[in-house]
C-alpha cells in the first residue's frame, strides 16, 4: 500500500461514519475514494443538481444553503470536519436538496455513485456497512428535523 493510501486510511479511521469498520474494510474502501482540496468560496454542488457523489469532510467547514438565487440564499447550517454530505445521492438519482459551498478551505474524501455501485458489486460486505452508515445518518437527520418541526407547532 502506498503512502497516500495509508494517509487516506488514517483519515477515514477518524471519521465517526466508519466507527464500525475493520481496518481491512477501510483499506479496501479507500481504493474507491478520492481526496480533493477545495478552496474557500467554491460551490461543491447546487440545489437542483442531480447528485452523483457524497463527500466526507476531513478538514474545514461547508455551508448548506437553501433558496437559490431567485428566492434569496439562506445559510441553514454549517457542517465541519467529521461529517458527511450528500448521502442521498448514493441511493437515488434525484436533485440535490440544497447548495453546498466551502466556508473555509476544505479537504474532502469523495465517493461517487459509480464507485459505490462497484463497492456493492465487488465487496458486498463493505457495501452493506456503507449502506448502514448512510441509513443511520439519514435517520438521524430525519429525527432532528422532526424535533424542530415539533418545536414549531
Amino acid at each position: 500500500m502506498d503512502k497516500t493510501r495509508n494517509i487516506l486510511v488514517e483519515m477515514i479511521k477518524g471519521l465517526p461514519f466508519f466507527d464500525g469498520f475493520e481496518d481491512d474494510d477501510i483499506r479496501k474502501l479507500t481504493t474507491y475514494m478520492s481526496l480533493r482540496q477545495v478552496p474557500e468560496g467554491d460551490v461543491l454542488f447546487e440545489e437542483g443538481d442531480i447528485g452523483d457523489y457524497l463527500f466526507f469532510i476531513i478538514e474545514g467547514v461547508v455551508e448548506i444553503i437553501l433558496g437559490g438565487e431567485s428566492h434569496g440564499n439562506k445559510v441553514i447550517a454549517s457542517v465541519s470536519a467529521g461529517a458527511s454530505v450528500g448521502e442521498m445521492s448514493l441511493i437515488d438519482s434525484y436533485e440535490r436538496s440544497a447548495t453546498v459551498r466551502a466556508a473555509t478551505d476544505l479537504e474532502i474524501l469523495i465517493l461517487t455513485k459509480t464507485r459505490f455501485d462497484r463497492v456493492i458489486k465487488e465487496t458486498p460486505d463493505i457495501g452493506v456497512k456503507v449502506l448502514m452508515g448512510l441509513a443511520s445518518n439519514i435517520s438521524g437527520r430525519l429525527r432532528t428535523s422532526q424535533g424542530r418541526y415539533r418545536d414549531l407547532v
